[in-house]
């Protein structure tokens, strides 16, 4: 018996082991090499800086103005970085990457739990293959925070009604009072509404039931957490940024567009497919084994979650590929139990469908991004960076002739080859390709000293490297009134408005350039005297 203990406890370091060191190597593996550039990532990562400039813990702002996007706990993850690293790239992810960690070791950690361990080390598997999931875990922004903190209040909250031990239920609701300081009402509503499903389904719906999870208790949790700054916040801004958050970046995304993120029906089931590549090609036989498996009530709720962020964000008018990931934990559980009976050999039939759209898939997937590369005009001299993106179906070719002889090993192979690719892409590639944006490649154009405005939109990178408010105008006639109270001044404008600059007389383009994978075209002007004194002083 204690031999078998030791080997048990042996097995699970070696499996921690490994998961944090895949981990390490796909999160944190040159983090601060790619520029700040995304939309996203530069609001959130400046709006952090901002605030940690003023020691301010309370009013989020963008550009010196109210930024009512988000709450504040990845501020404060971001502020604390800053503090402990430094302002730069690597602080503004680094605390994305440590929850990224976090959700695989719960993760790991719930599923051994209810499902067994080598179940939970393919679960976990299945999420370090996963292209998205990593990308998310290297971003500034609030979704792996909110990721790992709706992950943990699920699986603890279901691990609750299964053991009735009080310290998952005290868990779950630190897990929802945290959630509401990430991302708002819906750390609260999305787990309520799957609970309350699996009481249905499980037939186990009662006013009993209800008074176990001690509500008047979790209400007291989470209020003491989260209401505290949502109080100050108000009286701060006067309400403003309460009215803000709660109509235009809660009701409102729902109901209606919001950023030119909308997309067809079925976009939310894309992205969740693409996402969990290479695996989703067995999504049939994964759907299969889950119905075959629901009297597991860890399987039943596991369904319920994933089904429940699907389709709550398929009628959703606003689309994003980040939005069902806290369901991705759960998804990759049912992927890894239906990989386990693979290896197992209890899963039959034939793979020759999942196998050759599998190959299909990387197949076009180098072509794709040489094609993709040489239509960008700022990149089309960097269509060799496709070339590591072989390694896919190569490995698709090796996985078919694995596989009948050895499933472990082709399972192996998927699941190495996605993984080497991501690191090579995060690593390598990513970064490259994004050094090529117009933010930096300006930046050497704009003298410290100089006033910077901007005329409509405009690539919120700057702010992050230039760390200074950069007055945006939105009619000509207020802009020319300040170009001729300051001629040394840099705009900072797009293509698109170029025409509505006409009338203002003495400035020129002395940069253009393309967005990357986007429309609009970068231009930054300034008057022609200054731009001339600026070309003799050199």
């Amino acid at each position: 018996m204690r031999a078998k203990y030791f080997m048990a406890v042996n097995r699970n370091g070696v499996y921690t082991s490994v998961i944090m060191l895949l981990a390490v190597l796909l999160y944190f593996s040159y983090l601060g090499k790619t520029p700040i550039y995304i939309l996203d990532e530069a609001k959130n990562a400046q709006c952090a800086r901002e605030m940690f400039d003023r020691s301010d813990w309370v009013v989020p702002t963008f550009n010196q103005e109210l930024r009512t996007d988000k709450p504040p706990f990845h501020y404060y993850c971001m502020m604390t970085a800053f503090k402990l690293f430094g302002v730069n790239e690597f602080s503004a992810r680094f605390f994305s990457a440590i929850f990224g960690l976090l959700t695989l070791l719960i993760t790991y950690y719930f599923v051994r739990k209810h499902l067994g361990q080598k179940k939970a080390f393919m679960a976990v598997l299945v999420l370090l293959s996963s292209l998205h999931f990593t990308f998310e875990m290297r971003l500034a922004v609030p979704d792996p925070y909110l990721i790992f903190l709706l992950s943990a209040c699920l699986f603890s909250i279901f691990t609750f009604i299964q053991t009735e031990k009080n310290k998952f239920l005290w868990f779950t609701y630190i897990a929802m009072g945290l959630g509401i300081l990430c991302k708002g009402p819906l750390a609260v509503l999305l787990p309520g509404l799957i609970v309350f499903v699996y009481l249905i389904v499980t037939k186990d719906l009662s006013f009993k039931r209800i008074l176990s999870f001690k509500p008047l208790l979790g209400l007291f949790v989470v209020l003491i957490i989260s209401l505290p700054w949502y109080l100050a916040v108000d009286k701060a801004t006067n309400g403003a940024w309460v009215k803000g958050f709660l109509l235009n970046h809660n009701v409102h995304r729902f109901t209606d567009v919001k950023e030119g993120h909308g997309g067809f029906f079925g976009l939310t089931t894309l992205y969740i497919l693409i996402g969990f590549l290479p695996f989703s090609v067995f999504i049939v036989q994964i759907i299969k084994k889950s119905i075959s498996n629901w009297a597991n009530p860890f399987i039943k709720f596991s369904v319920v979650t994933v089904l429940t962020f699907w389709l709550f964000f398929t009628v959703s008018d606003t689309q994003l590929p980040n939005y069902p990931m806290p369901a991705y934990p759960f998804m990759a559980l049912l992927i890894g139990n239906y990989l386990f009976d693979v290896i197992s050999g209890i899963a039959k039939g034939s793979f020759q469908i999942p196998l050759m759209v599998y190959l299909i898939i990387t197949l076009v997937l180098p072509m794709g991004i040489y094609l993709a590369l040489k239509n960008e005009p700022p990149l089309a001299r960097f269509t060799y960076l496709a070339i590591p993106f072989l390694v896919l179906p190569i490995s698709a070719c090796i996985t078919r002739l694995l596989w009948s002889r050895n499933q472990i090993m082709g399972i192996a192979v998927m699941s190495g080859a996605f993984i080497l690719t991501s690191f090579i892409f995060f690593s390598f590639i990513y970064p490259k390709v994004y050094s090529q944006n117009p933010v930096v490649k300006s930046l050497g154009l704009i003298q410290t000293g100089r006033p910077v405005v901007a005329f409509k939109k405009y690539n919120p990178g700057y702010n992050f490297y230039l760390n200074h408010p950069i007055k945006r105008f939105t009619d000509v006639d207020s802009l020319r009134r300040f170009i001729e109270l300051h001629p040394n001044c840099v705009l900072i404008t797009r293509e698109g408005t170029l025409a509505d600059l006409k009338s203002i007389k003495n400035i020129q383009i002395v940069f253009s350039g393309k967005d990357l994978f986007e429309k609009p075209v970068t231009v930054l002007l300034t008057t022609t005297a200054s731009y001339e004194t600026n070309n003799h002083s050199n």
